[in-house]
């Protein structure tokens, strides 16, 4: 049976939305998803209209949606005001660009040549599973403060949730895995939040328990549960998707490629930042609507449920010339993928450290870096996308 690839279907978002984003952005930008329950918002300038209208377009506090199921509420994505920028306070303490310059280097590169020294005699990796996912989870996990955590843990968490959030079929099976996250979550952010609270220490962790609250005051585990798995949902997952989503775009550009080989350290960022936009690790933002709103010949209700679609947004042609092309080398323009202020991404300095120092290593030690002929790239997933297959040959 012949299947219409662009339809608005919870199957043709997950196998590969872009062919559906084009669709809306030309036939219904401003387009009612049932699945999901919310109007989606695919052009870029309406995105930055509802992304920057915070006046209107508030965080979602609504139980109904998936985010809710997923890290509970209330967390740093559904407040707003001095709230949120309290708590703010205390998530980017040791976030900002300064702060990670100076640990950035310690803390990621002996992670990333220990994972490439362990594949490089293979000739031959995933390099999504055996590389960038490990380095990513390893890295921000002892960040967070869950050193004592396996990389096989982080990584089923984040899995786990990334499908919760987007099981528009209501799958039990993907209630009950997300479930059995959660409850191993809890009970280890919990053991954390012990530590730090018979002594505070530089964790992640401690930093959001104890920022931006009064002196000799903290706050509870129950408070900071739904914040922390928003960290630990985003956080693990997309410096490490972010760079095989570049590395992806790279090795399917000869040319690309051997230009960042000849000089990794000169072209890592700008690779980075180009696999930031063509595929947003983070690819939807949700807001509400505080009252009507009229915006590409549609009216959003009041109370309505918003999804911004920054993976959308990135790829409008009216924005970026062959938008659905890796080109690192593109005219330079601001993306949408880490949303918008007050609720814009706390780790984007730590992200692009990271996948700057991972794609700069990968290309250095591994000679003739290349795409395996035999298999197959595939990516996966809406809310949250990347490359989940990018099989890779090398001279060892």
């Amino acid at each position: 049976m012949v299947t219409d690839a662009s339809a608005l279907t919870g199957e043709n978002l997950y196998r590969d939305p872009y062919p559906v984003y084009a669709r809306l952005r030309k036939e219904q930008p401003v387009a009612f998803f049932e699945g999901t329950k919310e109007y989606f918002i695919t052009r870029y300038d309406d995105c930055v209209t509802v992304g920057t209208k915070d006046e209107i377009f508030g965080p979602s506090a609504s139980t109904d949606r998936p985010e809710a199921r997923v890290m509970g509420m209330p967390n740093v994505l559904t407040i707003s005001g001095e709230e949120h920028k309290c708590l703010r306070e205390g998530i980017d303490s040791n976030l900002t660009q300064e702060r990670v310059r100076s640990y950035v280097e310690n803390l990621t590169r002996p992670v990333v040549r220990r994972y490439i020294t362990a594949i490089r005699s293979h000739g031959e990796a995933n390099l999504t599973a055996d590389l960038f996912e490990p380095i990513s989870v390893r890295c921000i996990g002892d960040v967070i403060g869950l050193t004592e955590t396996s990389n096989e843990n982080l990584v089923e968490w984040f899995h786990a949730m990334a499908l919760g959030l987007q099981n528009v079929a209501n799958d039990q099976t993907v209630w009950d895995r997300l479930d059995a996250a959660i409850k191993d979550i809890d009970a280890q952010l919990g053991a954390l939040y012990d530590a730090a609270l018979s002594k505070p220490n530089n964790t992640l962790m401690s930093h959001v328990m104890y920022g931006g609250v009064p002196e000799g005051k903290v706050r509870s585990l129950e408070e900071i549960l739904p914040t922390m798995k928003v960290i630990i949902l985003g956080g693990l997952q997309e410096p490490g998707h972010a760079a095989a989503n570049a590395c992806a775009g790279l090795l399917s550009s000869p040319e690309q490629a051997r230009t960042m080989a000849e000089a990794p350290v000169k072209h890592a960022m700008r690779a980075f930042d180009e696999g930031l936009r063509w595929i947003a690790p983070i690819g939807v933002t949700p807001r509400v609507a505080t009252k009507d709103f009229e915006i590409a010949g549609t009216t959003i209700p009041a109370g309505a449920s918003v999804a911004i679609v920054m993976g959308s947004a990135n790829r409008d042609d009216k924005r970026f010339e062959s938008p659905d092309i890796f080109d690192m080398f593109r005219k330079k323009k601001p993306h949408l993928t880490f949303g918008f202020r007050p609720h814009f991404c706390s780790g984007h300095f730590l992200s692009r450290a990271m996948g700057e120092i991972a794609l700069e290593e990968v290309f250095t030690q591994l000679t003739s870096l290349r795409l395996d002929p035999r298999k197959e790239i595939k990516a996966k997933g809406w809310r949250f996308r990347g490359v989940s297959d990018l099989p890779a040959k090398w001279d060892a």
